[in-house]
């Protein structure tokens, strides 16, 4: 099979439509054929053997971003270097039969979504020269036959002709062998006007009777039967289902073992390696081929991962551990069968004149931020929302006399890359902040002139763009065509995987869907007509450490973007008009730019996109302009009551099956923590006395979701009865030490959404105020207003991450001074800037650059200072760190204008 070769600057050279980046199991087998009770290749060398290919199912496909995330070019690039497989099975939702899928199922509304899904994970599997499983996903005693034909007609035409491919057309029947009989005589003749793959067919009870099903008198020549099995459930000669394989085998007809798990049949329990290494073996000796349930992050034990974090590699559950343990160590050579259809891919572009013709958006060798249709490149990151994401890229002011980032530079250093510019983001550090979803830096190029800031107009002749190329190297990215018809920021787009080299791409419409999260949750198609801007977002995932959330390279570049189907005249320096359409002219260029060619895509992981929601507070903190109406607690009396008559105290996840723990004392007396504490207890405070969590500790133990500890209030001694804080605009307090969520209660939130705020890490004592509508529900809980007239509880909750062992930045939190106030003269302070600020440690000297003056501290990890110096000039300062302690400490580093805090370690 050909291979993709490396973009130069030189003459088109061929390559396919879709193609291998590399040698794997399709290039070595071919395409996978049933003969004689065994799978056997097309490759000559395979043509009498049998062949067992071993790998992962994924999770239904309509669930949510935790098995969504992994279908996509990502996921299957981690699939395979990572892990090992061979085969991947795309778990197709049919239909809503175990949950509701809020539409994303196929017979649900989902039909685009899943197909963009597919395309994405097809286009992967084949660029990784594995085998895809394509399955209809349904475990009932109906196959949704209808659905079944038309989706198999349109999945056969489309991937059929890939050696890759194999099709299987009923997941799990419940019913009779009859109705899997005549749903498979519907369905097959479909898929056989356009392939001659291999189609597997499933069997009663959840398809565990492959004898069954090779003795319904199915009419195929490359058929073959499932056969699913749990091995904490199902034991080799209980039951009989290895003997009912054994029995189709003996029949002439291969057996596929498409769901197999190590666990109990209910997903859960533990793996049963012994049960699983007699299954293993088996399948071994009798060549049968397998892929495991399942590649997610879903909370059950089949799960092989522990969480969605995958940037430069899985973290394994115990069963994900066994199974990789299974996998990988085969060799593989190309035996030089071809694979698709040949086209011809480019050399980087030499530029367009002002008023040629042509079809590419930019090619930025003109080296000035306008595109050929006269629109402007910038770029945007999470700051103002919250977040603190940065790029090193150069601060400039746009036509309308606003700061942005300057995106355009030259080729530098790059042999591969012959062009004299490219668009790029530089430095590119991913920071959580205080966002409730996931950080995030984007650098976009608007199509048309702009008349006034943030008002990008339509392009009506964009819907005769029928494929976006371009060409990237570095950070893994979402790729979205923004439109005015979507007002929620879930634009449509796809993912594209880290490469280390230029790769071109190209992006069909039908690869592009929206996120789940979204006003609507149903995908919607694409108008074209009303595009306005091109997007590249790299985005780390929402509640995920900072440290783990960076991408695998640290910058993204973007050159010839190009859109085949439209023909317009190129403007120069963005001060054209509305640019004029010429007749489409197929892709092909007037300019020196050879059309691209095909290369494979995918579909981004979940979560929401940049500016995706209103931010609910700014992780700045407020200056204390501001009027008391009322003391709750200042805690200069010395005691657990507030002002209110309620009661502090402290709580963990104990209850749900936590472990995380903190150093307060417990008191029988009391029944619970002491959280009040003497102002003796930190001099800085310079108070009588404040409530505390000491030495935090994140377990999570068996609880299902992140770990936490927590200060609480009730506001009344009745804890029945709620308090009147409705003459407030806001509510205040001061705090040191780590990052938290401070939620209120009213005593009507049902679902745990309660309203809340975030605030970050603070090695000093800060006043924040969060006035009543910053204080907000999360997005994924049921809207209740906020009863201010009856507020019952406060808590301060310092929470973990979810399947993530990690420690706090900071293990304490202590707060004073909670008032109830009026803001409305309240002057917001100056937003921290990391991106003014770079921190790094070599040996034992710590590298700091700033772009003004500075303050450097340290800290110990219960918060003493124990280094305080002023530069006082900006620059690279270089802080030796001799003579300190082995251990960890906290770095901040403050100038007027930005602030950063690090954690480093001393070895």
């Amino acid at each position: 099979m050909k291979k993709i070769l490396a973009i130069m600057s030189m003459a088109a050279v061929s390559a396919m439509a879709i193609t291998a980046s590399r040698v794997g199991p399709v290039s070595t087998y071919g395409e996978l054929k049933a003969n004689g009770g065994k799978l056997s290749g097309s490759c000559p060398e395979y043509a009498n053997k049998a062949v067992q290919v071993k790998g992962m199912s994924l999770f239904w496909s309509s669930g949510n971003t935790y098995s969504t995330d992994f279908y996509s070019e990502k996921g299957i690039n981690r699939l395979v270097d990572d892990m090992g497989v061979e085969v991947v099975r795309f778990a197709l939702g049919a239909a809503d039969e175990k949950f509701n899928s809020s539409g994303r199922s196929y017979t649900t509304g989902g039909e685009g979504f899943q197909k963009a899904l597919l395309k994405n994970v097809v286009n992967a599997a084949v660029d990784k020269d594995i085998y895809v499983i394509i399955d209809w996903h349904i475990e009932s005693s109906t196959g949704f036959t209808d659905d079944a034909v038309k989706f198999f007609e349109y999945a056969a035409q489309e991937y059929g002709k890939y050696n890759n491919v194999i099709f299987e057309i009923w997941n799990e029947p419940t019913g009779d062998m009859g109705t899997v009989k005549s749903h498979a005589d519907a369905v097959i003749p479909v898929i056989r006007k356009y392939s001659d793959n291999l189609i597997l067919v499933g069997s009663p009870g959840w398809s565990s009777q492959p004898d069954a099903c090779a003795n319904a008198g199915i009419s195929d020549k490359n058929y073959g039967c499932t056969l699913h099995f749990y091995a904490a459930t199902h034991y080799m000669g209980d039951g009989g289902y290895n003997k009912a394989a054994e029995s189709a085998m003996g029949k002439g007809v291969p057996v596929f073992a498409t769901e197999w798990g190590t666990v109990n049949a209910n997903g859960d329990g533990q793996p049963d390696e012994n049960s699983s290494n007699k299954w293993v073996e088996w399948m071994a000796q009798k060549g049968v081929s397998w892929t495991n349930w399942n590649a997610s992050a879903m909370d059950e034990t089949s799960a092989a991962f522990s969480s969605a974090v995958f940037e430069n590699g899985f973290s394994y559950t115990n069963s994900g551990k066994y199974v990789k343990s299974k996998l990988g160590g085969a060799t593989y050579k190309d035996c030089g069968l071809q694979n698709g259809s040949a086209e011809e891919e480019s050399g980087f572009s030499t530029g367009v004149a002002n008023g040629a013709t042509t079809s590419i958006l930019d090619d930025m060798e003109d080296g000035n931020r306008y595109g050929y249709l006269g629109g402007a490149w910038a770029a945007v990151e999470d700051q103002e929302n919250g977040g603190k994401s940065s790029i090193s890229n150069d601060v400039i002011k746009d036509d309308f006399g606003n700061s942005t980032y300057q995106v355009v530079y030259p080729v530098s250093g790059d042999s591969k890359n012959t062009s004299k510019y490219m668009a790029a983001l530089k430095d590119v550090k991913i920071g959580k902040g205080t966002l409730d979803y996931g950080p995030y830096i984007k650098m976009f190029l608007t199509l048309l002139k702009e008349e006034k800031k943030d008002s990008p107009k339509a392009y009506a002749d964009f819907s005769k763009c029928s494929t976006i190329k371009y060409k990237y190297k570095g950070a893994s990215h979402n790729f979205a065509i923004e439109t005015t018809d979507v007002t929620d920021y879930n634009y449509h787009r796809v993912n594209k995987d880290a490469s280390e080299g230029w790769k071109e791409v190209e992006i069909t419409t039908d690869m592009l869907k929206q996120e789940t999260w979204g006003d609507d949750s149903r995908s919607k198609p694409i108008n074209m007509a009303h595009a306005t801007r091109l997007s590249w977002e790299i985005k780390g995932l929402e509640k995920v450490p900072d440290d783990m959330n960076q991408p695998k390279y640290p910058y993204l570049y973007i050159d010839d973007v190009k859109c085949d189907g439209l023909s317009f005249t190129a403007v120069s320096g963005g001060a054209g008009d509305t640019p004029k359409s010429s007749s489409s002219v197929g892709g092909k260029s007037s300019s020196s730019v050879a059309p691209g060619g095909k290369s494979s895509s995918s579909v981004a992981p979940g979560g929401k996109s940049s500016s995706s929601v209103a931010p609910t507070v700014s992780s700045s903190s407020v200056a204390p302009v501001i009027t008391d109406i009322k003391v709750i607690d200042d805690f200069e009396d010395g005691d657990e009551v507030a002002s209110t008559t309620g009661t502090w105290y402290a709580y963990t996840d104990k209850e749900p099956g936590g472990l995380s723990k903190i150093s307060n004392v417990y008191d029988n007396t009391l029944g619970g923590y002491v959280v009040v504490f003497p102002g003796t207890a930190d001099a800085a405070n310079g108070t009588k006395g404040f409530a505390a969590l000491t030495e935090i500790e994140w377990n999570q133990g068996t609880y299902k979701e992140a770990p936490f500890v927590a200060l609480g209030l009730n506001t009344h001694a009745d804890t029945s009865k709620g308090v009147d804080l409705s003459a407030c605009s806001a509510l205040s307090y001061r705090y040191r030490g780590s990052a938290h969520t401070f939620k209120v209660q009213d005593g009507q939130v049902a679902d745990y959404a309660y309203h809340q705020i975030n605030f970050e890490d603070a090695l000093e004592w800060t006043t924040v105020v969060a006035s009543w509508d910053d204080i907000a529900q999360p997005s994924w809980g049921e809207p209740v207003d906020l009863n201010k007239k009856n507020i019952k509880k406060f808590a301060w909750e310092v929470i973990g991450y979810k399947n993530i062992e990690y420690q706090p930045t900071i293990n304490f939190l202590f707060v004073d001074d909670f008032k109830c106030v009026d803001a409305s003269v309240g002057v917001r302070m100056a937003r921290k800037s990391a991106g003014q600020l770079k921190l790094s440690v070599n040996g034992s000297t710590l590298n700091v650059t700033t772009a003004a003056a500075a303050r450097i501290q340290v800290f110990d990890m219960q918060g003493n200072m124990v280094m305080n110096r002023l530069e006082s000039a900006a620059g690279n300062h270089q802080v030796s760190l001799e003579g300190m302690n082995r251990g960890s400490y906290v770095v901040r580093v403050k100038t007027v204008k930005a602030a950063q805090t690090a954690r480093i370690s001393i070895r």
